[in-house]
């Protein structure tokens, strides 16, 4: 069965989207099943190529996949704020008790997922307007982990751009990023299934 991942972004413009984008190009060609949404609340630009806009996320967008990403920009501060915006948004017109029901199951279902999180800036010179300054990737504690909080894995485009050369195209540096720490995630969230299928 393939690895299931979820990209969500927010952004007003086309700079999150066209790295979302990028995110679920690299997931889908590690043979992964993809669903590209957008944040509720998020006002997004014209899609491109007369393309209709992305479904905004769901409850259900959380609790399918193996592998959650979420991007937005840095100007949005705390991207946890921004999955409690979305269970509130999703769970708005449910009764009290459904939202509680779709609440828990995200929560159950949490504790075997992947998640990662890429923040860009402003980068006005740049392809798309922007650059994913660094991706960070949090993972469940697997049975072989030692420390029961295992620390986020996190990946700067600065980190990147020194062990390269100073004159690399930001642009497709930034995309580099988005590629390594995509396949990362789709990796550990493979390596976390067969854990549990040896456990179980």
């Amino acid at each position: 069965m393939s690895i299931k991942v979820t990209v969500i972004y927010h952004d007003t413009d086309t700079c999150v989207r066209a790295l979302a984008d990028a995110v679920a190009a690299v997931a889908w060609n590690t043979g992964a099943d993809i669903r590209l949404r957008r944040l509720p609340e998020a006002e997004p630009a014209a899609p491109r190529d007369g393309t209709k806009a992305d479904p905004l996320a769901t409850v259900g967008d959380l609790t399918w996949p193996d592998v959650v990403i979420l991007g937005a920009p840095a100007r949005d501060g705390d991207v946890v704020a921004l999955l409690h915006r979305l269970t509130r948004s999703a769970t708005a017109s449910a009764t009290d008790a459904a939202a509680r029901d779709m609440r828990d199951s995200w929560q159950r279902r949490s504790c075997e997922q992947v998640f990662g999180v890429f923040v860009t800036t402003p980068a006005p010179d740049t392809r798309h307007g922007g650059l994913m300054r660094d991706f960070a990737i949090i993972r469940p504690r697997s049975a072989t982990d030692d420390d029961p909080h295992p620390r986020p894995s996190i990946a700067t485009l600065t980190e990147l751009t020194a062990r390269t050369s100073a004159t690399a195209d930001p642009t497709l540096l930034s995309l580099d990023l988005a590629r390594i720490q995509t396949r990362r995630c789709v990796e550990m969230a493979a390596l976390l299934r067969a854990e549990r299928v040896l456990v179980a």
